[in-house]
């Protein structure tokens, strides 16, 4: 069975890969790789871009869309609360520079 931390985190996992795919211009494919809980408060989304060329134009788009992506997981993730959330580049993914957008507070 899954805890309670495993649970959230495949529902933000899901979520953000649905905001992404539906938000973004297609350019470039931008995949959630994992997400990480540092605690009950602070989610890391880690994503992958293709090309790797793309990776700061990603990072530029989701900070742009960080308000809507909090919006979208209100709405479509049942939680007492919505953590701040961060998305990174996935360093296991190739040689990305380190940038990455988030961690704001939610209201």
């Amino acid at each position: 069975m899954a805890t309670k931390d495993e649970r959230l985190m495949s529902a933000i996992h899901t979520a953000a890969a649905e905001f992404i795919n539906r938000e973004s211009n297609r350019t470039s494919l931008i995949t959630v790789t994992k997400v990480t809980m540092s605690d009950d408060k602070h989610a890391q989304i880690f994503i992958s871009v293709f090309p790797q060329k793309d990776a700061r134009a990603a990072i530029d788009f989701l900070s742009r869309q960080h308000k809507e992506f909090l919006a979208f997981i209100k709405k479509t993730v049942k939680l007492h609360f919505v953590p701040n959330m961060a998305f990174l580049l996935d360093p296991e993914m190739g040689d990305f520079p380190t940038v990455g957008v988030g961690d704001s507070q939610s209201s």
